[in-house]
Protein backbone atom coordinates (compact mmCIF):
# COMPACT_ATOMS: atom_id res chain seq x y z
CA UNK A 1 0.00 0.00 0.00
CA UNK A 2 1.25 3.48 -0.86
CA UNK A 3 0.94 6.54 1.36
CA UNK A 4 1.37 10.19 0.38
CA UNK A 5 0.77 13.25 2.54
CA UNK A 6 0.66 17.01 1.97
CA UNK A 7 1.52 16.80 -1.73
CA UNK A 8 -1.12 18.64 -3.78
CA UNK A 9 -2.44 16.38 -6.49
CA UNK A 10 -1.99 19.12 -9.08
CA UNK A 11 1.75 18.60 -8.62
CA UNK A 12 1.21 15.03 -9.85
CA UNK A 13 -1.45 15.55 -12.53
CA UNK A 14 -2.21 18.44 -14.87
CA UNK A 15 -5.60 20.12 -14.82
CA UNK A 16 -6.34 18.88 -18.34
CA UNK A 17 -5.62 15.31 -17.23
CA UNK A 18 -7.97 15.71 -14.28
CA UNK A 19 -10.75 17.18 -16.43
CA UNK A 20 -10.46 14.21 -18.80
CA UNK A 21 -10.52 11.78 -15.86
CA UNK A 22 -13.68 13.34 -14.41
CA UNK A 23 -15.38 13.37 -17.83
CA UNK A 24 -14.62 9.69 -18.26
CA UNK A 25 -15.80 8.81 -14.74
CA UNK A 26 -19.11 10.63 -15.16
CA UNK A 27 -19.76 8.83 -18.43
CA UNK A 28 -18.91 5.49 -16.83
CA UNK A 29 -21.34 6.25 -14.02
CA UNK A 30 -24.13 7.14 -16.42
CA UNK A 31 -23.46 3.95 -18.39
CA UNK A 32 -23.72 1.90 -15.16
CA UNK A 33 -20.07 0.90 -15.35
CA UNK A 34 -19.15 3.12 -12.39
CA UNK A 35 -20.81 3.54 -9.01
CA UNK A 36 -21.15 6.07 -6.23
CA UNK A 37 -23.37 7.15 -3.36
CA UNK A 38 -24.40 10.68 -2.36
CA UNK A 39 -22.40 12.51 0.29
CA UNK A 40 -23.19 11.67 3.89
CA UNK A 41 -22.24 13.87 6.84
CA UNK A 42 -22.33 13.53 10.60
CA UNK A 43 -22.81 16.90 12.33
CA UNK A 44 -21.55 16.90 15.91
CA UNK A 45 -22.76 19.26 18.67
CA UNK A 46 -19.39 21.07 18.66
CA UNK A 47 -19.88 21.77 14.90
CA UNK A 48 -17.29 19.20 13.85
CA UNK A 49 -18.34 17.49 10.62
CA UNK A 50 -17.39 14.05 9.38
CA UNK A 51 -18.15 13.56 5.69
CA UNK A 52 -18.02 10.49 3.47
CA UNK A 53 -18.18 10.16 -0.33
CA UNK A 54 -17.71 6.62 -1.76
CA UNK A 55 -17.26 5.66 -5.42
CA UNK A 56 -15.95 3.01 -7.79
CA UNK A 57 -14.64 3.11 -11.37
CA UNK A 58 -12.20 1.21 -13.60
CA UNK A 59 -11.34 -1.42 -10.99
CA UNK A 60 -10.72 1.05 -8.17
CA UNK A 61 -13.09 1.60 -5.25
CA UNK A 62 -12.70 3.95 -2.36
CA UNK A 63 -13.88 7.08 -0.64
CA UNK A 64 -13.19 10.68 0.20
CA UNK A 65 -13.27 11.27 3.97
CA UNK A 66 -13.47 14.75 5.45
CA UNK A 67 -13.30 16.29 8.91
CA UNK A 68 -14.11 19.97 9.22
CA UNK A 69 -14.75 22.47 11.97
CA UNK A 70 -15.94 25.77 10.48
CA UNK A 71 -13.10 25.57 7.91
CA UNK A 72 -10.65 26.34 10.75
CA UNK A 73 -9.77 22.68 11.25
CA UNK A 74 -9.91 20.65 8.07
CA UNK A 75 -8.50 17.29 7.04
CA UNK A 76 -9.21 15.15 4.02
CA UNK A 77 -8.30 11.57 3.18
CA UNK A 78 -8.82 9.62 -0.03
CA UNK A 79 -8.29 5.87 0.17
CA UNK A 80 -8.42 3.46 -2.77
CA UNK A 81 -8.86 -0.31 -2.88
CA UNK A 82 -8.73 -2.90 -5.64
CA UNK A 83 -12.16 -4.07 -6.77
CA UNK A 84 -10.63 -7.41 -7.74
CA UNK A 85 -8.80 -8.25 -4.51
CA UNK A 86 -10.19 -5.79 -1.96
CA UNK A 87 -6.69 -4.83 -0.87
CA UNK A 88 -5.88 -1.21 -0.03
CA UNK A 89 -3.75 0.43 -2.72
CA UNK A 90 -3.05 3.99 -1.65
CA UNK A 91 -3.97 6.55 0.99
CA UNK A 92 -3.79 10.27 0.21
CA UNK A 93 -3.70 12.55 3.26
CA UNK A 94 -4.36 16.24 2.73
CA UNK A 95 -3.40 16.20 -0.96
CA UNK A 96 -6.10 18.70 -2.05
CA UNK A 97 -7.89 16.10 -4.16
CA UNK A 98 -11.26 17.59 -3.23
CA UNK A 99 -10.29 21.05 -4.49
CA UNK A 100 -8.72 19.66 -7.66
CA UNK A 101 -11.55 17.34 -8.63
CA UNK A 102 -14.18 19.99 -7.92
CA UNK A 103 -12.21 22.41 -10.07
CA UNK A 104 -11.93 19.84 -12.85
CA UNK A 105 -15.67 19.16 -12.65
CA UNK A 106 -16.33 22.88 -12.98
CA UNK A 107 -13.99 22.95 -15.96
CA UNK A 108 -16.27 20.46 -17.70
CA UNK A 109 -19.11 22.96 -17.41
CA UNK A 110 -16.99 25.70 -18.97
CA UNK A 111 -15.75 23.36 -21.69
CA UNK A 112 -19.19 22.31 -22.89
CA UNK A 113 -21.39 25.27 -21.95
CA UNK A 114 -19.34 28.49 -22.06
CA UNK A 115 -19.10 30.35 -25.34
CA UNK A 116 -15.99 29.52 -27.36
CA UNK A 117 -14.94 33.18 -27.32
CA UNK A 118 -15.16 33.54 -23.52
CA UNK A 119 -12.28 35.65 -22.25
CA UNK A 120 -13.43 37.30 -18.99
CA UNK A 121 -14.31 35.40 -15.83
CA UNK A 122 -15.90 36.76 -12.67
CA UNK A 123 -14.83 34.95 -9.52
CA UNK A 124 -17.12 35.33 -6.51
CA UNK A 125 -15.20 33.84 -3.62
CA UNK A 126 -11.52 34.03 -2.77
CA UNK A 127 -10.35 30.78 -1.22
CA UNK A 128 -8.67 27.72 -2.72
CA UNK A 129 -11.78 26.41 -4.49
CA UNK A 130 -12.25 29.74 -6.28
CA UNK A 131 -8.71 29.70 -7.68
CA UNK A 132 -8.98 26.04 -8.70
CA UNK A 133 -12.28 26.67 -10.50
CA UNK A 134 -10.68 29.52 -12.44
CA UNK A 135 -7.64 27.39 -13.28
CA UNK A 136 -9.92 24.72 -14.75
CA UNK A 137 -11.93 27.27 -16.73
CA UNK A 138 -8.69 28.69 -18.12
CA UNK A 139 -7.61 25.18 -19.13
CA UNK A 140 -10.59 24.93 -21.50
CA UNK A 141 -11.06 28.58 -22.49
CA UNK A 142 -8.31 31.13 -23.22
CA UNK A 143 -9.18 33.55 -20.44
CA UNK A 144 -7.41 36.89 -20.29
CA UNK A 145 -8.96 38.57 -17.24
CA UNK A 146 -10.52 37.60 -13.91
CA UNK A 147 -12.52 40.05 -11.82
CA UNK A 148 -12.60 38.96 -8.18
CA UNK A 149 -15.04 39.85 -5.43
CA UNK A 150 -15.43 38.60 -1.90
CA UNK A 151 -16.68 40.62 1.07
CA UNK A 152 -13.27 40.90 2.76
CA UNK A 153 -10.94 43.25 0.91
CA UNK A 154 -7.75 41.52 2.02
CA UNK A 155 -9.08 38.15 0.88
CA UNK A 156 -9.93 39.33 -2.62
CA UNK A 157 -6.58 41.09 -2.94
CA UNK A 158 -4.75 37.92 -1.91
CA UNK A 159 -6.83 35.92 -4.39
CA UNK A 160 -5.83 38.28 -7.20
CA UNK A 161 -2.16 37.70 -6.41
CA UNK A 162 -2.67 33.92 -6.40
CA UNK A 163 -4.40 34.10 -9.79
CA UNK A 164 -1.58 36.14 -11.29
CA UNK A 165 1.07 33.85 -9.85
CA UNK A 166 -0.55 30.43 -10.30
CA UNK A 167 -2.64 30.88 -13.44
CA UNK A 168 -0.76 33.68 -15.17
CA UNK A 169 -3.64 35.84 -16.33
CA UNK A 170 -4.55 39.42 -15.48
CA UNK A 171 -6.77 39.76 -12.41
CA UNK A 172 -8.25 42.64 -10.50
CA UNK A 173 -10.21 42.96 -7.29
CA UNK A 174 -13.52 44.83 -7.38
CA UNK A 175 -15.67 46.26 -4.63
CA UNK A 176 -18.96 44.50 -5.33
CA UNK A 177 -20.48 41.55 -7.16
CA UNK A 178 -22.32 43.72 -9.67
CA UNK A 179 -19.03 45.17 -10.88
CA UNK A 180 -17.48 41.70 -10.99
CA UNK A 181 -20.12 40.20 -13.29
CA UNK A 182 -20.69 43.23 -15.53
CA UNK A 183 -18.46 42.11 -18.40
CA UNK A 184 -18.07 38.46 -17.49
CA UNK A 185 -18.41 35.65 -20.03
CA UNK A 186 -18.08 33.07 -17.26
CA UNK A 187 -19.20 33.51 -13.64
CA UNK A 188 -17.74 31.25 -10.97
CA UNK A 189 -19.31 31.15 -7.51
CA UNK A 190 -17.21 29.38 -4.91
CA UNK A 191 -18.58 30.48 -1.56
CA UNK A 192 -20.38 29.13 1.48
CA UNK A 193 -23.07 31.80 1.27
CA UNK A 194 -26.58 31.26 2.59
CA UNK A 195 -27.87 34.11 0.41
CA UNK A 196 -27.43 34.80 -3.33
CA UNK A 197 -24.10 36.38 -4.17
CA UNK A 198 -25.20 38.28 -7.30
CA UNK A 199 -28.36 39.65 -8.89
CA UNK A 200 -29.50 37.31 -11.66
CA UNK A 201 -31.55 40.04 -13.32
CA UNK A 202 -28.25 41.73 -14.26
CA UNK A 203 -26.78 38.76 -16.13
CA UNK A 204 -25.78 39.64 -19.66
CA UNK A 205 -26.92 37.37 -22.51
CA UNK A 206 -24.54 34.55 -23.31
CA UNK A 207 -22.95 34.21 -19.90
CA UNK A 208 -22.16 30.82 -18.36
CA UNK A 209 -22.37 30.27 -14.59
CA UNK A 210 -20.66 27.53 -12.61
CA UNK A 211 -21.93 27.34 -9.04
CA UNK A 212 -20.35 24.86 -6.64
CA UNK A 213 -21.85 25.38 -3.18
CA UNK A 214 -24.62 22.92 -2.33
CA UNK A 215 -24.73 22.44 1.43
CA UNK A 216 -27.14 19.87 2.84
CA UNK A 217 -30.28 19.68 4.98
CA UNK A 218 -28.35 20.95 7.98
CA UNK A 219 -26.15 23.56 6.26
CA UNK A 220 -28.28 25.43 3.70
CA UNK A 221 -26.42 27.18 0.89
CA UNK A 222 -27.92 29.52 -1.75
CA UNK A 223 -25.27 31.12 -3.98
CA UNK A 224 -27.64 31.79 -6.87
CA UNK A 225 -30.99 33.52 -6.86
CA UNK A 226 -34.38 32.75 -8.33
CA UNK A 227 -33.82 35.11 -11.28
CA UNK A 228 -30.69 33.21 -12.30
CA UNK A 229 -32.44 29.85 -12.07
CA UNK A 230 -35.40 31.13 -14.09
CA UNK A 231 -33.22 32.70 -16.81
CA UNK A 232 -30.78 29.80 -17.21
CA UNK A 233 -31.59 27.48 -20.11
CA UNK A 234 -30.28 24.87 -19.97
CA UNK A 235 -29.47 23.96 -16.36
CA UNK A 236 -27.05 21.10 -15.74
CA UNK A 237 -26.18 19.29 -12.53
CA UNK A 238 -23.76 16.48 -11.75
CA UNK A 239 -26.11 14.15 -9.88
CA UNK A 240 -29.86 14.38 -9.41
CA UNK A 241 -29.65 11.83 -6.60
CA UNK A 242 -27.16 13.99 -4.71
CA UNK A 243 -29.21 17.16 -5.33
CA UNK A 244 -32.30 15.47 -3.89
CA UNK A 245 -30.57 13.86 -0.91
CA UNK A 246 -28.92 17.14 0.10
CA UNK A 247 -31.98 19.27 -0.82
CA UNK A 248 -29.73 21.84 -2.48
CA UNK A 249 -30.88 25.03 -4.22
CA UNK A 250 -31.89 23.32 -7.47
CA UNK A 251 -33.97 20.81 -5.51
CA UNK A 252 -35.66 23.66 -3.65
CA UNK A 253 -36.32 25.51 -6.90
CA UNK A 254 -38.12 22.47 -8.29
CA UNK A 255 -39.96 21.87 -5.02
CA UNK A 256 -41.13 25.49 -4.99
CA UNK A 257 -42.19 25.27 -8.66
CA UNK A 258 -39.72 27.91 -9.87
CA UNK A 259 -38.57 25.35 -12.46
CA UNK A 260 -39.38 21.71 -13.21
CA UNK A 261 -37.12 18.69 -13.49
CA UNK A 262 -37.72 18.80 -17.25
CA UNK A 263 -35.37 21.79 -17.43
CA UNK A 264 -32.62 20.16 -15.31
CA UNK A 265 -30.22 17.63 -16.83
CA UNK A 266 -27.29 15.58 -15.62
CA UNK A 267 -24.13 16.70 -17.37
CA UNK A 268 -23.18 13.12 -18.23
CA UNK A 269 -26.02 13.11 -20.76
CA UNK A 270 -24.35 16.07 -22.45
CA UNK A 271 -20.99 14.29 -22.43
CA UNK A 272 -22.64 11.26 -24.03
CA UNK A 273 -24.36 13.42 -26.70
CA UNK A 274 -27.80 12.45 -25.43
CA UNK A 275 -28.84 16.07 -25.04
CA UNK A 276 -27.83 19.46 -26.40
CA UNK A 277 -25.97 22.06 -24.37
CA UNK A 278 -25.53 25.63 -25.57
CA UNK A 279 -27.24 26.13 -28.93
CA UNK A 280 -26.71 29.88 -29.38
CA UNK A 281 -24.44 32.63 -28.08
CA UNK A 282 -27.19 34.47 -26.21
CA UNK A 283 -28.24 31.63 -23.92
CA UNK A 284 -27.53 31.89 -20.21
CA UNK A 285 -26.24 28.50 -19.11
CA UNK A 286 -25.87 27.15 -15.58
CA UNK A 287 -23.86 24.22 -14.28
CA UNK A 288 -24.65 23.53 -10.65
CA UNK A 289 -21.97 21.01 -9.86
CA UNK A 290 -21.97 18.49 -7.04
CA UNK A 291 -18.87 16.74 -5.79
CA UNK A 292 -19.25 12.95 -5.95
CA UNK A 293 -17.14 10.08 -4.72
CA UNK A 294 -16.48 8.67 -8.16
CA UNK A 295 -14.61 11.90 -8.96
CA UNK A 296 -12.25 11.43 -6.02
CA UNK A 297 -11.67 7.80 -6.98
CA UNK A 298 -11.01 8.73 -10.61
CA UNK A 299 -8.43 11.38 -9.68
CA UNK A 300 -6.89 9.15 -7.04
CA UNK A 301 -6.61 6.23 -9.44
CA UNK A 302 -4.86 8.33 -12.08
CA UNK A 303 -2.47 9.71 -9.48
CA UNK A 304 -1.84 6.20 -8.13
CA UNK A 305 -0.77 4.97 -11.56
CA UNK A 306 1.56 7.96 -11.86
CA UNK A 307 3.01 7.42 -8.37
CA UNK A 308 3.76 3.73 -8.70
CA UNK A 309 7.49 3.28 -9.05
CA UNK A 310 8.21 6.89 -8.07
CA UNK A 311 9.82 8.15 -4.88
CA UNK A 312 6.99 10.59 -4.12
CA UNK A 313 4.89 8.06 -2.18
CA UNK A 314 5.89 5.94 0.77
CA UNK A 315 5.27 2.17 0.80
CA UNK A 316 3.62 0.98 4.00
Amino acid sequence: MLFIKDTPVDQILSMKEMIEAIEDALKELRLARGFDLPRRRIHHPNRMIFGLLPGSVHGFMGAYLQTDLDRRLHNETVILYSVETGEPLILFQNCSINEARTGAAGGIGAKYLARKDSRVAAVLGSQAHAVMQLQAAHAVRSLTLATVYSPTESHRSACVEKIKGQIGIEARAVSNATEAIADADIIITATDSRTPVFDGSLLKPGVHITSMSNGDKTRTRQEIDEATIRRAKPIFITSKETVCVNESDIFRAVRDKIISWDSVHEIADLLLDRISGRTDDRQITLYKLQGTGIMDVAIGALAYERLKGSNLAQTL
